[in-house]
C-alpha cells in the first residue's frame, strides 16, 4: 500500500457525520478529504506532515479504528437518547422546573 490512501465506504455503514468526526480527529495524523458519490463516501488520506512516520497501511487501520469508534458512539447515541430525555425531564422536575 502506498500514499495516498483511499477508502471507500457505504454512507449506510458509516454516515457522513461519523466520517467528518474521524477525519477532523485525525487531522494532526493524516489529512482526509471526504468524497460523496451515491452511496459511497470515499476518503483520501495524505500524511499530515513530511516528517510524519506513519506508514500506509498504519493510516488505513487507524482511519477504520476512528470511524468504527465514532460509528459505535452514533449508535449508542440514538439507542439513549429517549432515556437521556427522560433523566433530564426527572432531574429538572426533582428541581422544582415544569416543562
Amino acid at each position: 500500500m502506498t500514499w495516498p490512501v483511499t477508502l471507500k465506504l457505504d454512507s449506510a455503514a458509516y454516515p457522513l457525520s461519523v466520517v467528518q468526526r474521524a477525519a477532523y480527529s485525525l487531522a494532526d495524523t493524516v489529512a482526509i478529504q471526504v468524497g460523496i458519490e451515491a452511496n459511497q463516501i470515499s476518503l483520501t488520506a495524505h500524511p499530515a506532515e513530511a516528517r510524519l512516520t506513519l506508514s500506509p497501511e498504519q493510516a488505513h487501520s487507524l482511519i477504520l479504528q476512528h470511524l468504527n469508534d465514532f460509528a459505535l458512539r452514533d449508535h449508542i447515541n440514538r439507542e439513549t437518547a429517549g432515556l437521556r430525555e427522560v433523566l433530564a425531564r426527572a432531574a429538572l422536575a426533582g428541581c422544582g422546573i415544569s416543562q
